[in-house]
């Protein structure tokens, strides 16, 4: 590098660094003379404890992260899930209902096997 492109660098760093500081200056203002306003509070703050508005902090409120169940069933192991034991207790499932449930799931299950059979025997024969 020659000593007039050092000199060039130097010259263009300084002015653009005294340049941006009044340009800076201009934009913001003199910090001096910067002024600061607020306003007052209305009601001054006190350490005592104000009773809560008892429409939203009810006692007695319905908490929805809990299961609710309407009517007189009861989730006795607490799981969240009223299982078909519970569903019987309650009133709400007949005992018959669920072995046709079971026997349905069964019927399902072997139509499904067959149905596996006899496309494995379909592409067994090609």
């Amino acid at each position: 590098m020659k000593q007039s492109d050092v000199f060039s660098i130097i010259f263009v760093a300084g002015v653009g660094t005294i340049a941006s500081f009044f340009l800076c200056r201009a934009i913001m203002g003199d910090p001096n003379d910067a002024v600061t306003s607020f306003t007052t509070l209305r009601e001054p703050i006190t350490s005592s404890l104000a009773t809560p508005n008892p429409e939203i902090f009810n006692s007695t409120a319905i908490n929805p992260t809990v299961e609710v169940y309407v009517g007189d069933c009861e989730d006795k192991d607490g799981n969240g899930i009223l299982d078909e034991s519970e569903l019987v207790a309650c009133g709400r499932l007949d005992a018959s209902e669920i072995t046709s449930e079971d026997e349905n799931v069964e019927n399902t299950e072997e139509t499904e096997n067959s149905a596996e059979n006899a496309d494995q025997e379909n592409s067994e024969e090609e």
